[in-house]
């Protein structure tokens, strides 16, 4: 058993959510699961690395490590408080506005939009629940969260007062491509997925799971994450993105002029401009504390090339950016991960 288990466990105890006895007993039932898995030799290979530096991988090894100890805490912990039940409900319906806000907030789940072609929207809305019985579970369920679903936005909102450890609400909601949309959503432990929609403005927070873009249009997207990854392939005009543990990921179109802030605590930032026409001006200023800067494009002019020790700054920008019609600005901080930028 890991020491992050162990702190887990006692963190646990110490908010009171078990006894000391179920903590001991927990303890006890980790190093048992621990000592019955197989041997080195017979699991599954580990996934290639990255190859942008010694402290690459940190922040999306941390983020999995945390999701991994969280779920098998979780799986033990059902002995104590409960089996968990799960509670599926699907709304259906049609917007008639051109712009239509969604407001997600759930205290633990995720939340995932999909764009797709038919006139309505769908919402698959889960809960899981954990208690002695299914009908107390079903009445906890149905008291966490509030929907409201209207012609001209959607709302859901889980209820604060609840202890969200042994509760979860997960969305995914499926939205008809021809709308534009105006995003708020928020979580406290899982992944947020938006994917081929479009959107004047997008707020998208996790407290630890990773958030994925994916052939998104949109305006300004400012997305946070305390320890997952950040993924973003879509075309925004104003991006920031800030993860404490996580990675970065940025894919930009240059299909119009875009602006992005990029800063990971201990994780890796890779930017690929592989899809910019060389006609996109493009310019870069990377800055890593422990990390490494890598900068594989030939046609930059560098303005700054500082290596030090514990200090890189990268600044560089194409010829012609000055004068150029469409531009692609980024601007990236990490604290100990390494920059690439292909």
């Amino acid at each position: 058993m890991s020491q992050e288990e162990r702190l887990l466990i006692l963190q646990m105890v110490a908010d009171k959510k078990i006894t000391a006895a179920e903590g001991a007993e927990l303890l006890r039932a980790l190093e048992g699961q621990r000592e019955e898995e197989p041997p080195a030799e017979t699991a599954a290979p580990p996934r290639p690395q990255r190859r942008s530096g010694p402290s690459a991988g940190l922040g999306s090894g941390l983020s999995s490590l945390i999701e991994e100890v969280v779920e098998r805490v979780t799986g033990v912990l059902s002995d104590f408080t409960g089996q968990q039940y799960e509670f599926p409900t699907e709304i259906t319906g049609v917007f008639t506005a051109d712009q239509v806000p969604l407001r997600i907030f759930t205290g633990n789940g995720h939340v995932e939009l999909r764009g797709w072609d038919e006139p309505g929207y769908k919402a698959q809305i889960v809960a899981k629940a954990r208690a002695a019985t299914e009908a107390e579970a079903q009445r906890r369920a149905q008291e966490a969260y509030r929907v409201t679903a209207t012609e001209s936005g959607f709302l859901l909102e889980t209820d604060r007062r609840f202890d969200w450890s042994d509760l979860g609400v997960h969305l995914t909601l499926f939205l008809p491509k021809d709308r534009i949309y105006h995003l708020e959503t928020r979580t406290g432990n899982g992944h947020i997925r938006v994917e081929g929609i479009t959107l004047t403005e997008g707020n998208a927070k996790s407290g630890n799971g990773r958030i994925t873009i994916l052939g998104v249009t949109a305006d300004r997207l400012y997305l946070k994450s305390g320890n997952g990854s950040v993924d973003v392939d879509g075309d925004v005009a104003d991006l920031e993105a800030t993860t404490g543990n996580g990675s970065l990921r940025v894919i930009p179109m240059g299909r119009r002029s875009e602006k992005m802030q990029l800063k990971t605590g201990n994780g890796s930032a890779s930017i690929d401009t592989g899809r910019l026409s060389r006609d996109v001006g493009f310019f870069v200023d990377a800055h890593t504390g422990m990390g490494s800067v890598s900068i594989a494009r030939p046609d930059l002019v560098y303005e700054l090339d500082e290596r030090n020790i514990g200090f890189k700054h990268v600044i560089a920008h194409s010829e012609g950016f000055d004068t150029a019609a469409q531009k692609v600005s980024i601007r990236v901080r990490t604290g100990l991960g390494s920059i690439s930028v292909e």
